[in-house]
């Protein structure tokens, strides 16, 4: 069963990897904004969610990823929203 891409989870996610505090990840944040979005943690974050998610992103998503809301839309279009 794949797993619900909840606002407040995916956020969480983003935090955790991020190290950064859950309330001030925003769905326009992008590797562009917070400096903390190297790319070993880029990958990290993929990989998580690909666990989670119980979904594989393919490599065009991967590299052109330009803020969590597109994360959190191609989670839906894979069939992880309610």
């Amino acid at each position: 069963m794949t797993a619900v891409v909840e606002p407040a989870r995916l956020r969480d996610l983003v935090a955790d990897v991020l190290e950064l505090s859950p309330g001030t990840v925003t769905d326009e944040d992008s590797p562009a904004t917070r400096s903390e979005w190297t790319s070993l943690r880029h990958l990290q974050l993929i990989v998580t969610l690909e666990e989670v998610y119980q979904v594989s992103f393919a490599y065009e998503e991967v590299r052109d990823v330009p803020s969590v809301g597109f994360l959190r839309d191609v989670l839906r279009r894979k069939g992880a929203a309610a």
